[in-house]
C-alpha cells in the first residue's frame, strides 16, 4: 500500500460453516474442496466440503466463504534478511 501500512488480515470462522477474511488480494484457485487466497502476508488455504465463495469485495479485500470448513492453513511470505553491506552492493 502507498502509506506503508499493511492491510489487516482478520479471519473469522463461525461454527465451521462460515469463513470471512479481510486483506485478500486475489483468489489463486478454488473448487468445492479448497479456496486458495493470496494476501499481503502470504497464502491462506481454506479446506472443506461444498465450499462456495458467497461474496468478494476486491477493493476492500473482503471475502465470505460458506460450506463445511475442515481446516485453514497459512503460508507466510518469507522476508529476506539483509546484512549491513547489502545496501552498498549493487
Amino acid at each position: 500500500m502507498d502509506n506503508g501500512l499493511e492491510r489487516s488480515n482478520n479471519i473469522n470462522i463461525i461454527n465451521l460453516k462460515v469463513f470471512t477474511m479481510c486483506g485478500v488480494i486475489d483468489i489463486a484457485g478454488f473448487d468445492g474442496d479448497y479456496v486458495l487466497l493470496e494476501t499481503e502476508l502470504g497464502r491462506i488455504t481454506v479446506e472443506g466440503k461444498e465450499l462456495k465463495i458467497e461474496s468478494l469485495t476486491k477493493e476492500r479485500g473482503d471475502i465470505c466463504i460458506t460450506g463445511q470448513i475442515s481446516g485453514v492453513y497459512a503460508t507466510p511470505i518469507k522476508v529476506k534478511k539483509q546484512g549491513l553491506f547489502s545496501k552498498f552492493i549493487s
